[in-house]
């Protein structure tokens, strides 16, 4: 009897270490990218300004125009026109051009993070560290349009 009785109790021991050795890790969830969106279409220039159809964001932050260079890469830091959008979604955006552009120029709307002094845009030549643009994954959130 008593034979029998350690027998089950070793058994069940066994068993249970089988079951919590079987068992995987739980692992933490992966990061959420932060949720941003940008539509813009081609256009033409109407009083010096251009508009983006519709950008959303999850944290204050600019959308910013630049020029690209002949392969279609924006020239930055410098940029020609920004704007100042809250949180959430914001459309018919206008942004006014701090420069002229000729038709069929090819220009890019990009979103930067407020991070700075909030509302003043802080990214240029003169400084990287405030203001950076918004990164999703290891790209930043741009969209390409042509000067119609």
């Amino acid at each position: 009897m008593r034979i029998l009785a350690f027998a089950g109790l070793a058994a069940l021991a066994l068993g249970a270490s089988a079951c919590t050795t079987m068992q995987k890790p739980a692992t933490p969830p992966a990061p959420m990218a932060p949720k941003a969106d940008l539509v813009v279409v081609d256009q033409a220039v109407v009083r010096g300004t251009v508009t983006i159809d519709s950008v959303t964001m999850e944290q204050d932050g600019f959308v910013v125009i630049h020029e690209t260079t002949a392969d279609g890469k924006p020239v930055a830091p410098g940029s020609i026109g920004h704007v100042a959008v809250k949180k959430g979604t914001a459309n018919e955006v206008p942004i006014r051009l701090t420069k002229r552009v000729r038709k069929g120029a090819k220009l890019v709307a990009m979103l930067h993070v407020d991070t700075g002094r909030m509302g003043r845009y802080e990214f240029g030549p003169r400084s990287q560290a405030e203001d950076k643009p918004l990164m999703v994954g290891n790209a930043p959130v741009i969209k390409a349009f042509t000067i119609q």
